[in-house]
């Protein structure tokens, strides 16, 4: 437990690190870190398209029908092989590849040597141990220096020990005996078998049932890989023949078995050098090109059917092309392809810069965009350039990046983001349209699952939707293209595959992304969506007007977002903790204050009042982000003031200015920023609106309809004409929603009550209100 702790604080100092610097605003606002993103990715995107690729051949694919006029060939070359095809070529002629095998004309001898060496040994070890049994720990290490373990050699000693002299000398001539005929029986098996290691690398060199025996540098011959024998194989077999001559000392058995083990020597050696250069003839002898195309030869004709025949001689003619342009005509692919890859970057680009500002303006969330167009960029080219015959392309997860781009920051950025990610990946595929347009199915269902998530276990019922916007288009082109059925239902296997996977996946990358990058998805926002949240459960304690005060707040943002169409959960969220800095000094806010306590400011300058006042948003701020709280909910802390005047304290500051005494303004005025969302611009209106609906209340002033909208749209007026609007894009026509909005919910909480008599009591008539 000691050890994953140690390991997770230095994983989470580096995610701190990254969130600190990804949040630097110098960087988050630098323009020319915008541009740098923009030509990455579109660098990036252009590395993945492919190194050659024919004009003709765009929006083609085997079994479409060519529409463009007829191909002739300007001039002959050669047609070379797709990377699948040339893949399987080399697949099949390396069925034919042998491991090779060298001869050692001395294996026998060795044999023969090497176990005569250890049996002469182990001789000489048992005489010792019978004429000094006290050296016993010095004869163990000799015997584990022979490969002998403790229990055999405990054996060997026993049974010399309890001989006597007589039977020690009568077994030393069966022994003696025994050693010639295993010598014997090792030089014949030598001199008519093969034998090698039996390591696993000759093993599985090769499939083929045959070895080559290379007896000199220019000529081997196949022998067959039944007939090899291997160390092991030829020990077990002399161990066999040894267990029928010594019936009656089954002891000696092991550890002879071990000398003979030991002592074996292959009397041919596998060569993973000579084997390495075989293959290497193999593949190199396997052909690139699959024929030629005659100069005048007409490739393909209007109306015919794009065989794949026809897809190599058209790719061929482009490679072709480009060899015979020189280094100009390659210069000018490369300027090609980074234009192709920068007209999408920039579709992206225009649609965050018309229609989604807010994003476009902050570096971290551009960077955060790209690496999601990225996953499915680099998916395709592996699908590209991995040679398989499984239809990869339909497992390249659009739907992940279209259920991210939704989830992490709306719909409509969703939407754009598939189509963005479509092109691309047909780009990078050569201008498949088939897979793109799959893929923007997909995608688009995918990202129409998600668009008000609430829960995660919500993600996963996009699996059918992903797999019904594959279902239908490739069933669509398959028949339109006439695909084969088998292919077809391949095709469909893998993206069943691709939706099974994409939410999994999705999660996965989610829950990273919103640790490193801070961003608060509407997942996140939920988990914070909660009253028994331990910041508000102790703001309930401890400062319950401030409590009450921020309930009806969030009550009034969420209903005002959901009516002009923005985030009501964020909204929500915000209000909840946006006077949370409040709990510090609850008692410097009139809304905790009783009539025991008084009114603390009676005792304090205005200055030091509107200091304290102040201080509020500074502390609300390091407690949300004690507690952990996204920094889109923190916002809401310094934004629902914005840069507005502390009009009160400022006033009265006036009024008790002695002589010439100056009085700043900005002395007593929050630190800001400014609303820069329509969320945040709500809350700042929810907040004021429902102290002007209190205020009111305790005039006694009557609480219609018309009189709280007639004040919120002074107040609305009022902070928009302070320049509190400014960076936000909330409408003239939100304003008038809005303002409806808090107007019935405001007017309804304080609905004028029924007077109606009561019982007397005592002879005296009382009168009761009721709701």
């Amino acid at each position: 437990m000691k050890e994953d702790r140690s390991k997770t604080k230095p994983r989470k100092k580096i995610i701190h690190s990254l969130r600190e610097a990804l949040a630097r605003p110098e960087w988050r606002r630098s323009k020319p870190f915008r541009w740098s993103i923009g030509i990455a990715l579109t660098l990036a995107i252009a590395a993945l398209f492919p190194s050659a690729h024919t004009i003709a051949l765009s929006g083609y694919s085997a079994g479409s029908l060519w529409t463009n006029s007829d191909v002739t060939a300007p001039f002959t070359y050669p047609v070379f092989k797709d990377g699948i095809r040339y893949g399987q070529d080399v697949r099949k002629a390396l069925e034919q590849l042998h491991p090779v095998f060298l001869p050692d004309t001395n294996a026998d001898d060795t044999s023969v040597r090497n176990f005569r060496t250890s049996w002469d040994h182990l001789m000489a070890l048992l005489a010792r141990t019978r004429q000094d049994s006290s050296g016993g720990v010095a004869l163990l290490d000799s015997a584990k220096a022979m490969g002998l373990s403790k229990e055999d050699w405990a054996t060997l000693a026993d049974n010399a020990q309890a001989q006597s002299e007589k039977e020690f000398a009568r077994n030393e001539r069966d022994l003696a005996d025994l050693e010639s005929y295993i010598l014997k029986q090792i030089a014949d098996i030598e001199s008519m078998r093969l034998i090698t290691s039996g390591k696993t690398e000759e093993l599985s060199a090769s499939n083929s049932p045959y070895f080559a025996l290379r007896t000199r540098p220019n000529e081997e011959s196949l022998v067959a890989r039944d007939s090899f024998l291997t160390v092991p194989g030829v020990a077990n077999r002399l161990y066999a023949k040894i267990q029928l001559r010594m019936k009656h000392d089954a002891p000696l058995l092991h550890p002879l078995s071990t000398l003979l083990s030991q002592s074996l020597v292959p009397s041919v050696a596998f060569s993973a050098t000579l084997t390495e250069e075989s293959r290497q003839a193999i593949v190199e002898r396997v052909p690139r090109t699959d024929g030629i195309v005659i100069e005048g030869q007409k490739i393909v004709s209007k109306g015919e059917v794009v065989t794949p025949q026809i897809v190599s001689s058209l790719e061929s003619l482009s490679k072709a092309r480009l060899e015979r342009g020189g280094r100009v005509a390659e210069l000018a692919r490369i300027a090609g392809t980074i234009g192709h890859a920068g007209l999408i970057v920039m579709l992206i680009v225009l649609y965050l810069k018309f229609i989604r500002r807010k994003i476009y303006n902050d570096n971290a969330q551009i960077l955060l965009l790209a690496l999601v167009l990225l996953f499915p960029a680099v998916m395709a080219y592996f699908s590209v350039t991995i040679p398989v015959d499984f239809p990869l392309q339909y497992f390249i997860l659009i739907p992940v990046a279209s259920m991210l781009l939704t989830i992490l920051f709306d719909s409509r950025t969703g939407f754009y983001g598939t189509v963005a990610v479509s092109l691309i990946v047909a780009g990078i595929r050569g201008n498949d349209y088939s897979v793109a347009l799959a893929g923007l199915c997909a995608g688009a269902f995918a990202a129409y699952t998600v668009r008000d998530l609430r829960n995660r276990g919500q993600l996963f019922t996009s699996i059918g939707y992903i797999f019904i916007g594959y279902l239908v288009s490739i069933s669509a082109l398959s028949l339109e293209q006439g695909t084969p059925p088998l292919e077809a239902g391949f095709e469909l296997i893998s993206a069943l595959g691709n939706a099974l996977v994409s939410p999994v996946i999705t999660l996965g990358l989610l829950y990273g992304i919103e640790m490193l990058f801070d961003t608060a998805s509407d997942l996140r926002l939920t988990e914070f969506d909660n009253v028994n949240q331990p910041l508000l459960r102790e703001l309930a304690l401890r400062a319950p007007g401030t409590y009450q005060h921020t309930m009806m707040v969030a009550q009034l943002a969420e209903h005002a977002a959901h009516a002009i169409g923005a985030n009501g959960l964020l909204a929500k969220v915000g209000a909840t903790f946006h006077d949370i800095g409040k709990l510090n000094d609850p008692r410097t806010f009139v809304e905790n204050q009783t009539g025991e306590d008084g009114n603390i400011h009676e005792t304090l300058s205005a200055r030091d009042s509107a200091e304290r006042v102040k201080k509020h948003v500074a502390e609300g701020v390091a407690l949300a982000r004690a507690a952990g709280l996204p920094q889109r909910v923190i916002d809401f802390i310094p934004m629902h003031h914005g840069t507005l005047p502390i009009s009160f304290f400022y006033q009265r500051a006036v009024s008790e200015a002695v002589g010439d005494e100056i009085v700043i303004e900005d002395e007593f005025r929050y630190p800001g920023p400014r609303p820069n969302s329509k969320e945040t611009a709500i809350v700042m209106l929810a907040d004021a609106s429902e102290a002007i609906a209190r205020s009111l209340a305790r005039k006694g002033e009557e609480m219609t309809f018309e009189t709280i909208d007639g004040a919120i749209e002074q107040l609305i007026r009022t902070r928009f004409n302070q320049g509190q609007f400014d960076q936000s894009d909330i409408t003239v026509r939100d304003f008038a929603m809005i303002r409806a909005v808090f107007a019935r919910h405001l007017s309804g909480l304080h609905h004028p009550r029924i007077s109606y008599p009561a019982p007397e009591v005592n002879g005296t008539k009382t009168v009761l209100q009721a709701a």
